[in-house]
């Protein structure tokens, strides 16, 4: 083994004799974070903490020791005694100290009054140290450490630390977190701790969290992962606190193998009674999936009993072009929605989906031949008066597109078979055929696009309610062209340069009037009116009804982009359909014929007025009856990350609000008026407020307060937020129902959460919201 001895001047061993004073502590988490201290105090920085020592000399080879200081003696290949300023190098590992003993013939070190030593960036100090160069093994006394792998970083303050390599360490009576050098602000407290980093695992024996002084959470054994991996152990239990009392889920995670794992997660609610829920993921090459769900086998507070949902989702991958999936979802009662869930997941999930497909793909005629296969039916939940509407089931869907362009012309074509079953409609088969010719020709500033194309629907329908079953059929030819320019010029806006586009757009529509109150309405719904409908081809969607068009869409957009990348800043657009003739299908089937001359107009504007301000507006006319049918519009103000204010207003004549008992939907107009913000009170503390009024009822629809705050060292966060919300309409009383909910979570960096996310309620209430530690200013 190859050594170097250098002895050096005494002014050298200033420095070094200073780092070593500075190294002995006891075994505390200290507070020199310079913004804050361990009660979350802003201070004054103290003396920074001494750098880690080299030589300066040439690199050395690997597996080469070299000892510099004011004094050395000894003897050669036995050993040497150091004093002054010692500085010990090999390979990555760095020594300094103020005394140190080498031995050669094991190659140990042994250091008293202080030392550091430092392995490529991890860091220890100490009082005394026994450590093998080689081994990377050894023993320390009154430790502190950092260490930092995989973006994780470590502190760490113990009486004892015993090495048996470089991969394995134990500490007794030590302090740890993961917060900026020094800061207290939390930690974990144990009697132990056993690092294996050839495992990946770290073992704490009676370990305690300490957050600002309070002990939060004890546990006589818990393991944890070191470098990021998953690893089997209990995780940060949940705590909620709303209308149904207090709710605590403990979750334990499975980590089965590299490719599997669970999660099971007892709980309870404390108005309603216990629940268990699970989670099982599985990934392998050719398919992968996730199966949860929940159960609660009495609920107090309900008329049901063994309650439960479960969904399962699966992904495969069969090769050669084909795939598939599953999607399934099941409650167990009708109000399982509507007990354990907010207004937005309420209205998202009145049918829930079940759905199997198969996805193929091939080449034919040197193009792809997308084909699907699927089957659907839906579970759909009943209003609180019983009252549901069940969509047809699809048992099953065989549909393929293909398109090959033949010497500048694209020819296209789309079939489809569907099989429609329900319970109490009338069931039936139904073919559709779909080809057409297009064709595109285009130049630097414009294009023109014309298409043609037949539609071709034949039914069979099964006997129904004593009648007999029968056939029909529809055939409509479909004619379009859709031609657009582009202008540029370069101007500027709100005091910056820019490039507007002018972009006006002509779209031409024929399909001729055709009776269709013979057919059945399997899956048919007319589209909300919008600027891109007023460029389809049919008004409504699904294939059972066409509407008639003889019509001309006059449309002129602009676009203000960035000149240096190009980025669109602004967009802007007003668009109207001119009829030339009267007649229109309804969504029954039947042909109306009435004075038919334009359709309603719609305008819309969405973008940048400044660096800080957003704003977007879309506005609906109706010109027949010279009334607004809808608006919309919002500006937000977010100069920064963390402050935000926004309001937006929304407005809807003619809305679907609410589902009768008739099968009918209650329409009446929207009108709703929305405030949000998140703004700082102070530098590390933020309010945050959402406002949701219905004008037209005078009522608050959603009421939501609360504060984050996250440390100035950036070491936790916490979050905390008050929400009333309404669930529906109670026809009794006449008047809403509502829900209260808080939510609550401390975040602790690079660790865990404690608490719900409240962040997922956040986001989507307060437009423009970021999480308070993740404020970078």
């Amino acid at each position: 083994m190859a050594h170097s001895f250098l002895a050096r001047p005494l002014a050298f061993a200033v420095g070094a004799a200073l780092a070593s004073a500075a190294s002995a502590q006891d075994a505390r988490l200290g507070s020199t974070c310079p913004k804050c201290g361990a009660d979350g105090a802003v201070r004054t920085a103290p003396a920074p903490e001494a750098p880690v020592l080299r030589s300066g000399e040439e690199t050395l080879p690997p597996d080469y020791t070299r000892v510099s200081a004011d004094e050395l003696r000894g003897q050669t290949a036995v050993g040497v005694e150091a004093q002054g300023g010692v500085i010990v190098e090999r390979n990555r590992q760095v020594l300094n100290a103020e005394k140190v003993s080498y031995d050669q013939k094991t190659d140990t070190v042994r250091a008293g009054g202080g030392f550091i030593l430092d392995d490529n960036g991890s860091t220890v100090r100490g009082d005394k140290l026994q450590y093998n160069l080689t081994e990377g093994s050894g023993r320390a006394d009154k430790v502190s450490m950092e260490a930092e792998r995989e973006g994780r970083r470590l502190q760490a303050v113990a009486e004892k630390a015993e090495l048996e390599n470089k991969n394995f360490y134990k500490l007794q009576d030590v302090e740890f977190n993961t917060c900026q050098k020094g800061d207290a602000s939390w930690y974990i407290s144990a009697q132990s701790i056993e690092a294996d980093y050839d495992k990946g695992v770290g073992v704490a024996k009676h370990a305690k969290l300490v957050f600002r002084g309070v002990p939060v959470l004890y546990t006589p054994w818990a393991d944890f992962p070191l470098n990021g991996n998953r690893k089997s152990g209990l995780l940060v239990p949940t705590l909620k606190v709303g209308s149904d009392g207090t709710e605590i889920e403990t979750p334990y995670y499975f980590n089965l193998a590299p490719n599997y794992d669970a999660t099971l997660t007892p709980g309870i609610i404390s108005a309603r009674g216990v629940q268990i829920g699970g989670e099982f993921r599985y990934l392998q090459p050719q398919y992968n999936g996730e199966i949860s769900g929940k159960w609660m086998p009495d609920d107090r507070r309900s008329r049901h009993n063994n309650r439960y949902t479960a969904r399962w989702q699966h992904f495969q991958n069969f090769g050669k072009g084909l795939s598939g999936k599953i999607d399934f979802n099941q409650v167990s009662d009708n109000d399982y929605y509507r007990d354990f869930y907010d207004r937005a997941d309420i209205a998202r999930n009145v049918n829930l989906n079940r759905e199997a497909r198969l996805d193929y793909q091939t080449d034919v005629l040197g193009e792809w031949l997308e084909a699907h296969l699927k089957v659907q039916k839906y579970q759909t939940l009943a209003n609180a008066d019983g009252y549901k509407d069940e969509p047809y089931a699809i048992l099953p869907r065989l549909s393929a597109d293909w398109q090959k362009n033949f010497a500048g012309n694209l020819f296209a074509i789309n079939g489809q078979y569907t099989r429609f079953t329900h319970d109490s409609k009338q069931s039936g088969q139904r073919f559709v055929l779909y080809p057409s010719l297009s064709r595109e020709f285009r130049n630097g500033w414009g294009y023109v696009r014309p298409k043609i194309g037949l539609h071709y629907t034949r039914y069979i329908l099964d006997s129904f309610a004593g009648r007999p079953g029968r056939t029909a059929s529809r055939s409509l030819p479909i004619a379009n062209i859709d031609t657009g320019m582009t202008f540029e010029r370069e101007t500027s806006l709100f005091g910056r340069s820019r490039i507007q586009t002018l972009e006006p757009r002509l779209f031409y529509n024929y399909i001729p009037t055709k009776s269709q109150n013979d057919l059945p309405s399997f899956d048919t719904s007319e589209n909300s009116f919008s600027y891109g409908q007023l460029f389809r081809e049919n008004l409504y969607s699904g294939q059972d009804r066409i509407n008639s068009a003889n019509s001309l869409t006059a449309a002129l957009q602009t676009r203000y982009l960035d000149r240096e990348n190009g980025a669109e800043r602004l967009r802007a657009g007003i668009g109207q359909k001119f009829y030339f003739k009267d007649d229109n299908v309804l969504p029954d089937g039947s042909v109306k014929t009435g004075k038919r001359t334009r359709s309603d107009w719609i305008a819309f504007a969405d973008g940048e007025v400044s660096r800080s301000i957003n704003a977007y507006t879309t506005v609906h006319f109706n010109e027949n009856r010279s009334r607004f049918e809808n608006i919309a519009a919002g500006i937000r103000y977010r100069p920064e990350d963390g402050k935000a204010l926004s309001l937006r207003y929304r407005y809807g004549r003619d809305k679907a609000i609410y589902l009768q008992d008739n099968g009918l939907y209650l329409r009446d107009k929207i009108n709703q008026i929305d405030f949000g913000a998140q703004w700082p009170i102070t530098p590390n503390l933020y309010g945050l407020a959402r406002y949701n009024h219905a004008l037209d009822i005078g009522r608050p629809l959603d009421i939501l307060a609360g504060l984050e705050y996250k440390n100035a060292c950036g070491c936790w966060s916490v979050s905390a937020a008050a929400q009333r919300y309404v669930t529906g309409w109670n026809t009794e009383r006449d008047k809403p129902d509502y829900k209260n909910a808080f939510f609550f979570t401390l975040q602790l960096k690079s660790l865990s959460n404690i608490g719900n996310k409240a962040d997922e309620t956040l986001r989507p209430a307060i437009p423009g919201y970021i999480k308070t530690n993740e404020v970078v200013k």
